[in-house]
């Protein structure tokens, strides 16, 4: 009889050391100096009565007044219809930002020649500056006298219309949407790529057709790929003011403003330090409650995926 082999002895379970966490203290500091502490300085800005044309006024604390200058006093008649703007242009941009990013996605999903070269072309919006391409699209397309648009339209027997002074937030929804677009479909063309092969195979045997593979299969599977486009898309559109800047400049009138075109508005044309931070404070609020609720929603999905 053969004796078997003795059972090798099990390794010692290396102990966790406690000076382990401290591996991640350069991080921690690193955003905490990056991060919070310029937005608690801009709360305490928030609740200081400073106008920087009135240097004789002085800086003077103001508690909570700068807020409730805008909640009940006489800035909510804009405070409120801009927040109303801000929240429209940031829906319609991101359902049209993954909409078309999906799609669009769907057919760069392909292994064809010359792929690559389209793919590199289609990101090209994204990686040029807010501010260049909202001088591009109202000097060299949008132009009523020598744009692209109105030629064509004339040439046409047509009446071409002013967009930027008749449709200004529409205008601004379709610039954010064909700049920010790429963006989205950088992460779901990787969600896509990452199904597995012989899933779409299956349901390719069971006799699915296009639609159903689409629709029932590969959108579930990337819905996570989605939802944090729209999580990322949310953070980085709420900011975005240079395209406004350079084409409607937040008119006619405030009918184009967004929150961070109105703090700019408030810093630059009003001197108002204490106003401005206190719309950015309300601006960062706003946006971390948005974004937790995106997370809850996608911890809900997995767990009940799981």
């Amino acid at each position: 009889m053969q004796k078997t082999a003795a059972a090798a002895p099990a390794l010692p379970r290396r102990k966790k050391r406690y000076t382990d966490k401290y591996f991640a203290l350069p991080a921690i500091i690193w955003v905490a100096v990056t991060t919070q502490i310029p937005f608690l300085t801009t709360v305490v800005l928030s609740t200081l009565k400073w106008n920087l044309v009135r240097p004789d006024q002085g800086i003077q604390f103001d508690w909570f007044n700068n807020y409730l200058y805008y909640f009940t006093g006489s800035g909510a008649k804009d405070f409120w219809p801009i927040l109303g703007q801000t929240f429209a242009l940031l829906a319609v941009t991101l359902a049209g930002c993954t909409v078309f990013g999906f799609f669009v996605a769907l057919l760069l999903d392909h292994r064809l020649a010359g792929i690559n070269v389209v793919r590199t072309l289609v990101l090209g919006p994204f990686f040029v500056m807010s501010t260049t391409s909202g001088v591009i699209w109202k000097v060299t397309i949008l132009n009523m006298d020598f744009g692209w648009y109105a030629l064509i339209c004339k040439t046409l027997g047509l009446q071409p219309v002013d967009f930027i002074s008749h449709h200004p937030i529409g205008i601004i929804a379709f610039l954010f949407v064909w700049q920010w677009m790429p963006f989205f479909l950088l992460i779901i063309l990787g969600g896509l790529q990452s199904l597995s092969e012989e899933v779409l195979e299956s349901a390719h045997i069971d006799g699915a057709n296009w639609w159903v593979t689409t629709m029932r299969i590969k959108l579930p599977m990337i819905m996570n790929y989605m939802q944090t486009a729209i999580m990322l898309g949310l953070i980085f559109l709420v900011k975005e003011f240079g395209l406004i800047l350079v084409t409607t400049k937040g008119g006619p009138g405030k009918s184009s403003y967004t929150l961070a075109y109105f703090i700019y508005d408030i810093v630059f044309t009003s001197k108002r330090v204490g106003r401005a931070a206190a719309i950015s404070v309300l601006t960062v609020i706003l946006v971390s409650l948005s974004v937790n609720i995106l997370l809850k929603l996608i911890h809900r999905r997995n767990e009940m995926l799981t």
